[in-house]
């Protein structure tokens, strides 16, 4: 389990990278704790590296421990799943684009 300063971004992309490894796709939304949402909003990240997470993949504030979705049934939780076995190409990370403030 990760404990660095960027735990939640990290947990985020775990949840990201095992849906895309499971289905083949990317999530269209991910169910977070509100508070692990606001470290990501409001300390992770500049405003406009935020706003490009969130125009690929919607983050919901939800009593959810990292659970990735889409519109189609598909689902991976991290909370209950942990990392995923394998990474995905691009992973998460390379997908959204952007990178934690240190």
């Amino acid at each position: 389990m990760p404990n660095g300063h960027d735990k939640n971004w990290v947990r985020l992309c775990a949840a990201i990278d095992g849906f895309r490894v499971r289905y083949g796709r990317w999530p269209t939304r991910v169910r977070i704790f509100p508070v692990s949402l606001a470290n990501i909003r409001d300390h992770l990240f500049t405003t406009d590296d935020y706003t490009q997470i969130i125009a690929k993949v919607a983050l919901i504030a939800d009593e959810a421990a990292m659970i990735a979705e889409d519109d189609q049934g598909g689902s991976y939780n991290y909370g209950q799943e942990g990392f995923p076995n394998e990474r995905p190409t691009p992973h998460a990370a390379e997908w959204l684009g952007v990178h934690p403030k240190p």
